[in-house]
């Protein structure tokens, strides 16, 4: 027990030695006599300059551009020559200038009015086309005509020996949305005799005024019958009139 108690004695001792220890070192932190930090001092560059340019003034006698141009001129080019004064009105015509303008103004330039009415105003121009041969028309027998289905028939009564030809007048109905050329002719199986009038021209649009073809046949001294078969042919709009014409000459 004696020995135990020696023990608990020493190592009481030793936990208040370094219980003091501490206690020390923690006070000599907030002492007054503790060594002061170091300190920076900080000094600027006596060689630093901070008023340069603050006493550059424009050159006198304006605004002096600096900017580069996108192209030069020739060197024979007055236009590079920078001195030369610039009016405030030039180029305001554009590549006509005011010399040019001022000339038409004062009829130094005929710009083709002269001649203009030296025209006769009882001639007035009207539609023309490309003649049948030229827009490659050529006048046959459609598929339905061949099988005897017509878009017209006619019938026309004649002398065999009378010299005077038989006119007969037909109407046809436009049916297309727009206006169209049209060309009329005979197919080859017509025999001689046969005409019409006109041979092209240009049909209304649907719904507008019929175009009036005008038939003449002659007789031959025969009697018997001729028929004609008149083909009026819309080219533009693939379209075709087939009119079948019978001729009873007695």
């Amino acid at each position: 027990s004696l020995q135990a108690g020696a023990k608990s004695a020493l190592h009481a001792a030793a936990m208040a030695k370094t219980v003091l220890a501490l206690a020390l070192g923690s006070a000599a932190a907030f002492s007054p006599n503790a060594a002061p930090r170091a300190t920076t001092i900080v000094r600027s560059d006596p060689n630093i300059k901070t008023d340069v340019g603050s006493g550059w003034k424009p050159e006198s006698g304006g605004f002096s551009s600096t900017d580069t141009p996108d192209f030069f001129y020739d060197d024979d080019d007055e236009r590079g020559d920078i001195s030369n004064k610039i009016g405030f009105t030039d180029g305001i015509m554009g590549s006509t200038g005011l010399d040019k303008l001022k000339e038409q103004n004062t009829g130094g330039n005929n710009p083709g009015v002269e001649g203009a009415l030296d025209v006769d105003p009882d001639v007035i121009g009207g539609y023309t086309c490309a003649t049948a041969e030229a827009a490659g028309v050529k006048f046959e027998l459609t598929t339905l005509a061949k099988m005897g289905r017509f878009d017209q028939e006619i019938s026309i009564d004649m002398p065999a020996a009378s010299d005077i030809p038989r006119l007969e007048t037909i109407t046809v109905k436009p049916v297309c949305m727009g206006f169209e050329d049209f060309y009329a002719g005979w197919s080859p199986e017509t025999p001689p005799g046969f005409s019409v009038s006109p041979i092209q021209g240009r049909m209304e649009r649907r719904g507008g005024e019929p175009s009036l073809f005008d038939i003449e046949v002659k007789a031959d001294g025969q009697t018997g019958e001729r028929v004609g078969y008149l083909c009026i042919v819309l080219p533009d709009d693939d379209e075709q009139f087939t009119i079948k014409v019978t001729v009873n000459c007695f």
